[in-house]
Order: structure tokens, then C-alpha cells, then sequence
């Protein structure tokens, strides 16, 4: 299935989805699947861009250093709030690169982001991401809900010169600023965060069962098969 499929397929529908916002808990297998269903591996194999989100911890993405968010055994554990930072960051990167400029103003704004993904999650069809509807002569409606996210981010120079603070803004709000002339220049325009939101909710709720752990050896399971299987029993010197 190509991105478009994969796109249209993901976007559930708002009253498919639980209205409050569920309890959310995922392994790092099911993080990159999830991840790559919203498409951010891109060209890149599973194995690499595995590697990729990984290295990102050590950067304090999306866990606190020294608080990794473990269940238990020491296995990463990804909640809500953790997906949809790592959407936010992957939604960042500059030709495969989320400068490191970028990923600290993240964990500044960390609490305050927080706040911005269950706000864009609770109102993506009412209170202030309420639809509202463009009409234009000649040309079909365009209906525009949920709540979109400003980072206020911009580089010059190829240097970040401004990040922050983060702002939530309601569909009209997100329309002026994509008119706008004197944004033009921006590198990066409002997100749509409730759609971000429900995509990463409706992923997490079908995330399939991984296996967890390295792969036994070819060794290993012919071994496991064998002891899993019967003892034959001998009758006469042949097999019953």
C-alpha cells in the first residue's frame, strides 16, 4: 500500500476513537511500528531506523535522562506523551537530521508540549478545535477542525534563531497564519496536532504483538522445537 493508502487507511474517524483519552503503553517494537505507519521511516530499513529512534535517547528524546520509562525488565516502555514527542521530533527533521537545536527546544518546552498534546486530543472536534468551514465560489468545501500546534520555530543562516514558545491555535487561527505574508520566510508552519493526535491513539489501540528480545539461533529452535515435542513411544523396536 503506498503512503496515500496508508494515510487514508489511519485516519480514524473521531467517534471510532475512545473520547477520553486511553492509557496508552507500548515496547519499542511497537513504537517503530507505530512510527512507521505514520510513515517517518521513509526509504530507511526496519533494523536502521530502529537504531535511529534509539540513538534519539540518548539525546533525552522522548524520555528524561536517567528516567527511561521502563516497565519492567528494563523494557522501554512508550506512553502517550512519549509518542507523540517522537512524532513531533521525526516531524521536525531537515534531510533526515533533527538538529540538536531542535530537540533541546523540545525538552525545554517538554511540560508545556505535554499540555499541547492532551488539549489537542480532548478538543479535536469542539471547544477550541471546533470545524469551521471555508467556502469558496466554484470550488467545494474545505472543512478544517481540530487544534494545530505553533512551535514558533525559525532558522536563519542555517542556525536556529528562534524556538518557542509553543502555541495551540484553533482552526481559524491556523488558516490566517498559513495566509499570511509576513510568515512566508517561516521554516516551519502550524502542525496539525489533533489529527496527529488521533492517528497516534488509533495506531496505539491495533499496535500488533512484537517479540520482544533477540531471535534464538537456528540452533535454539530447532532445540525448543524438539523439546516441545513428544517422545515417541517404541513398540517391538518401531515407532507406534
Amino acid at each position: 500500500m503506498d503512503a496515500k493508502g496508508r494515510e487514508i487507511r489511519d485516519q480514524a474517524s473521531p467517534e471510532d476513537l475512545p473520547k477520553a483519552l486511553p492509557d496508552i503503553k507500548l515496547h519499542h517494537g511497537q513504537a517503530v511500528w507505530l512510527l512507521t505507519e505514520l510513515g517517518f521511516r521513509g526509504a530507511a530499513t526496519q533494523p536502521t531506523f530502529s537504531e535511529y529512534v534509539k540513538s534519539l535517547r540518548k539525546l533525552g528524546i522522548p524520555f528524561e535522562a536517567g528516567k527511561i520509562g521502563h516497565a519492567r525488565r528494563g523494557l522501554a516502555n512508550y506512553s502517550y506523551y512519549h509518542l507523540m514527542e517522537l512524532a513531533l521530533a521525526l516531524t521536525l527533521r531537515v534531510y533526515h537530521v533533527v538538529p540538536d537545536s531542535v530537540l533541546l527546544g523540545v525538552i525545554r518546552y517538554r511540560k508545556r508540549l505535554y499540555w499541547h498534546y492532551r488539549r489537542a486530543y480532548a478538543e479535536r472536534c469542539d471547544g477550541r478545535g471546533e470545524p469551521i468551514t471555508l467556502v469558496t465560489e466554484g470550488c467545494p468545501p474545505v472543512r478544517v477542525r481540530g487544534m494545530f500546534l505553533d512551535l514558533q520555530l525559525n532558522f536563519s543562516g542555517g542556525r536556529l534563531v528562534r524556538f518557542g514558545p509553543p502555541k495551540s491555535l484553533s482552526p481559524h487561527q491556523a488558516v490566517s497564519i498559513f495566509a499570511a505574508r509576513d510568515v512566508a520566510a517561516r521554516a516551519l508552519l502550524p502542525i496539525g496536532l489533533s489529527l496527529l493526535s488521533e492517528r497516534v491513539v488509533a495506531l496505539s489501540l491495533r499496535a500488533p504483538l512484537i517479540r520482544r528480545g533477540p531471535r534464538p539461533t537456528t540452533k535454539q529452535r530447532d532445540r525448543r522445537q524438539t523439546e516441545w515435542m513428544p517422545a515417541p513411544s517404541r513398540r517391538k523396536g518401531k515407532f507406534a
